[in-house]
């Protein structure tokens, strides 16, 4: 690291849990965030002011009036512009010493399978049960750990999955199969500061998994209710007859 590195990131280096040392795996870790919306918004901006060396961000959607009450990253003049592009625009203006790779594009496997063996660890800032499924699979494939959550009304919740623990779950061994019609923000509403409280939430499970500090939410469902500001954890056991990820 050099000395303006050094001065930069500084209050997380004098932490005894993170030192240069863990500074440094933040700086040479690759991250791929998907989805650029209500979490991603939260999640990518801490991600990046941590100092993560290299974000693939993808999303294939456009910037529209309504998200401006939630994605801050956004402005007026950007309604219709693309988020993916948008975002990484904001982003290299106030960290110029990173690396961005912007996918502007509907998540794929063929997508996943290019970026994740890349990366060392995938975030899910997704809204809709199909494209988690895919993330899921190509996590568990590629062994690459998962940090997964959602946002609805007034409640959000917190998923860590890491294939390369034997006794780690997958998304598919709690929702085995896609569902038809997801609920959605536009359509049922939802409590706009529980994203950026699940989105931080997010980007630090990141960090404690790139750096090695703190216990571990593997296997844990971290459920955050904002109506009465109260959180709790589940935990959540591996099946062993997942179609995913069973061992055989």
């Amino acid at each position: 690291m050099n000395e303006a590195q050094l001065l930069r990131y500084s209050r997380h280096i004098f932490l005894d849990e993170i030192d240069v040392d863990g500074q440094e795996k933040l700086q040479h870790a690759t991250v791929l965030v998907v989805g650029c919306g209500g979490l991603g918004n939260a999640c990518i901006p801490i991600l990046a002011g941590a100092g993560i060396g290299h974000l693939i961000l993808c999303d294939h959607d456009l910037i529209e009036l309504s998200n401006l009450q939630r994605q801050f990253a956004f402005t007026p003049q950007d309604v219709q512009q693309s988020k993916v592009y948008t975002l990484i625009h904001y982003l290299q203006q106030r960290h110029p010493d990173l690396t961005f790779t912007g996918i502007q594009s509907k998540m794929t496997a063929e997508i996943l399978n290019q970026y994740v063996p890349l990366c060392d660890v995938i975030v899910d800032c997704t809204d809709n049960s199909v494209t988690r499924h895919l993330i899921n699979q190509a996590a568990v494939n590629h062994k690459v750990p998962l940090v997964s959550a959602s946002v609805l009304q007034w409640s959000g919740q917190l998923m860590v999955f890491d294939r390369r623990q034997a006794h780690s779950p997958c998304y598919a061994c709690l929702f085995s199969e896609p569902h038809q019609e997801d609920m959605s923000c536009s359509q049922n509403g939802v409590f706009f500061s529980l994203f950026h409280q699940i989105g931080a939430a997010q980007a630090a499970e990141v960090m404690k998994m790139l750096i090695g500090f703190g216990e571990s939410s593997i296997g844990k469902m971290l459920h955050f209710e904002g109506l009465n500001f109260s959180t709790y954890a589940l935990d959540l056991e591996k099946n062993p007859d997942c179609p995913i990820c069973a061992d055989g």
